[in-house]
């Protein structure tokens, strides 16, 4: 992942930075999503399971013993921050067969900064991930799903695949519905290449998702789905459009 703009792609960062300082990028963001994988097109009964946030000591080595458990695999959107405060984390989700992901270094809503500070994010992210024991992340998913078109040039421009979801377990079961209700009605909105957003980090409390997470992966199972991570759902499938999102990132 080059820390500089690359010559090549440099005339699209310029763009968006001028776009940026004349006020037209933090006044009014413009949704960029067609460079966003959602969900993907595929016959078979495989979804994809990502957590953002982490990794964190409270939750992600339960998440880990989960996914071991249910012999699943997941992609982790690991803050830059969080890999180099828990590096054994990083390790332990490589070990275990997870692939891990950019989500930052510390998790800025990046619609609201410049593109350099935008792309000093996701360097910094990516560089904390890999002095941490993964491989250079290729995956990026914006903190609380936010972006716009400089988010996504940016994004772009370091060679990122930006991932977002279509289904969030903790928009079923944090809110109105139980635990277990709620991840009755996730299931039911389940589809062959469903992306699913979880977290393993960020608030103060976990637990909810921690509770649902057995309770998901074994609803999954019943219903015939492999669950994998992001990069397997994508090698021989075709991205969705966007649709609708539902809505839990944090």
């Amino acid at each position: 992942m080059a820390c500089a703009v690359s010559v090549g792609l440099g005339f699209g960062i310029a763009a968006v930075s001028r776009a940026w300082s004349a006020g037209e990028a933090s006044s009014e963001h413009r949704p960029f999503k067609s460079a966003a994988v959602f969900q993907v097109h595929t016959a078979q009964r495989v979804v994809a399971l990502t957590f953002d946030d982490g990794p964190d000591p409270r939750w992600t080595p339960q998440a880990l013993d989960v996914l071991h458990r249910y012999g699943a695999s997941a992609t982790f959107f690991d803050t830059g921050i969080n890999a180099q405060a828990h590096p054994d984390l990083i390790v332990a989700e490589i070990a275990g067969g997870h692939e891990i992901g950019d989500h930052t270094w510390s998790h800025p809503d990046l619609r609201s900064l410049p593109p350099a500070a935008m792309e000093a994010e996701m360097v910094k992210g990516a560089e904390a991930i890999h002095a941490a024991g993964a491989p250079m992340p290729h995956l990026f998913r914006p903190p609380y799903g936010s972006s716009d078109d400089a988010v996504a040039v940016v994004a772009a421009t370091e060679g990122y695949r930006t991932v977002r979801w279509n289904l969030a377990l903790e928009h079923y079961v944090n809110h109105q519905l139980g635990v277990v209700e709620g991840v009755e009605a996730l299931l039911g909105q389940v589809r062959p290449g469903s992306i699913i957003l979880a977290h393993d980090g960020g608030v103060p409390d976990r637990s909810r998702t921690l509770e649902a997470l057995p309770l998901l992966l074994k609803g999954l199972e019943a219903r015939g789905y492999r669950v994998v991570d992001v990069s397997t759902l994508l090698a021989s499938t075709q991205r969705v459009p966007p649709g609708p999102v539902s809505s839990a990132a944090a």
